[in-house]
């Protein structure tokens, strides 16, 4: 996974996959392997990368535009697009199939934390790890 800041400051995140029709079905294919395309969290995320390309390609003008040309609603659009916030670090183990348990399409309905590093604290974090640790001396 790439990613740059643009010059108006936004980051680009450029993620190399590949839709293959392997046994009549499209399969997304990683640089390190291939996803089970029925994995909600890698279509989710195929998808709104996808979507998000119609609309800065000119495609489409909005979410609104998309939503009736694909026959879907709205909401559920916005929902799925929303996982384009996702923290690199997220996306890579939802990509590679290292994905924690707690983290799921219904757990990112609930929101998504606006800070990549809270992401990451909040899903991939484990805290059996931490478990036995010592606190740090603070003075």
């Amino acid at each position: 996974m790439l990613h740059r800041i643009l010059e108006n400051g936004h980051l680009q995140v450029v993620i190399p996959f590949a839709y293959r029709r392997i046994s009549a079905r499209k399969r997304i294919i990683v640089p390190r392997g291939q996803i089970d395309s029925q994995e909600p969290l890698a279509l989710g995320l195929a998808r709104a990368f996808r979507w998000q390309k119609f609309i800065d390609d000119g495609k489409f003008k909005n979410i609104h535009e998309l939503a009736k040309a694909i026959g879907r609603d709205e909401t559920a659009i916005a929902k799925i697009m929303r996982l384009r916030m996702l923290s690199p670090t997220v996306i890579h183990r939802i990509l590679t199939g290292d994905i924690p348990r707690k983290l799921t399409l219904q757990t990112l309905n609930h929101g998504i934390p606006d800070l990549w590093s809270d992401q990451e604290k909040l899903w991939l974090e484990d805290p059996a790890e931490n478990e036995g640790q010592q606190p740090k001396d603070q003075t």
